[in-house]
């Protein structure tokens, strides 16, 4: 069987391995465990148990090795939960981030004293 495109789930690093995984396979990168939900193509926040793959057992931990036999990696980077894009997305509708720093804004004192020299 030809080498398969994985990306690591949490640090982005993207490599090819020979199948089948192993469920102690790990990260040349990071060294965290490969084989996990997280890694997995049917791995979907959005649906029951965090999986498309409706006959798929239940795991509790999505970041730990497992043994699910419908495990099939994902080739694309993912940016854990969707919290990013939902962010990036909150930002591009309300003009801005988070992370910039706020301006500050003037005490009325500070406008008051402004009018009255722009009046003079």
């Amino acid at each position: 069987m030809p080498a398969q495109p994985i990306v690591c789930h949490k640090c982005g690093h993207a490599w090819t391995y020979e199948p089948p995984l192993e469920r102690r396979a790990e990260c040349p990168q990071c060294g965290c465990d490969t084989r996990v939900c997280r890694n997995c193509r049917h791995f979907d926040t959005g649906y029951h148990h965090e999986c498309r793959e409706e006959q798929a057992e239940w795991v509790k931990e999505k970041d730990r090795g497992n043994f699910c036999s419908y495990f099939a990696a994902s080739a694309q980077e993912r940016s854990g939960s969707g919290e990013a894009q939902a962010k990036a997305k909150l930002d591009q509708l309300f003009g801005g981030s988070a992370s910039e720093p706020a301006k500050p804004v003037p005490s009325l004192q500070e406008e008051l004293a402004r009018f009255l020299k722009s009046k003079q």
